[in-house]
């Protein structure tokens, strides 16, 4: 596939492709994006090595990267109520759990 020839030296990413995704849903959206003649190429490469469309390759990894990204705030904003039940519960004092206990007093299964 041959990059669109753009001013400044950018293709367009069109991540339109199939109607539906593995999961049956079918896709409605359509995003489009600016990339490099190189970064195309590489995205191109990696989907193809992933016996993978351009559009499914993408959508996995921009999907992946933005559960990560959400799942790895580091501030949470919660009403008054919500803080002091939530100190109320670090302030409690620990439960003795002796299966955990039993558990982490074995050597990891990954170390020798």
């Amino acid at each position: 596939m041959n990059p669109v020839p753009v001013l400044s030296g950018y293709s367009d990413l069109y991540c339109l492709g199939q109607n539906s995704s593995d999961m049956g849903e079918t896709r409605l959206d359509g995003l489009q994006l600016r990339v490099t003649p190189q970064q195309r190429e590489i995205i191109e490469s990696a989907a193809a090595s992933q016996n993978e469309t351009i559009t499914d390759y993408v959508i996995r990894h921009a999907v992946s990267a933005a559960k990560e990204d959400l799942a790895d705030h580091r501030f949470f904003t919660i009403d008054d109520a919500a803080w002091v039940e939530f100190n109320a519960l670090l302030e409690r004092p620990p439960v003795y759990k002796p299966r955990l206990a039993k558990l982490l007093a074995q050597p990891a299964p990954w170390r020798d």
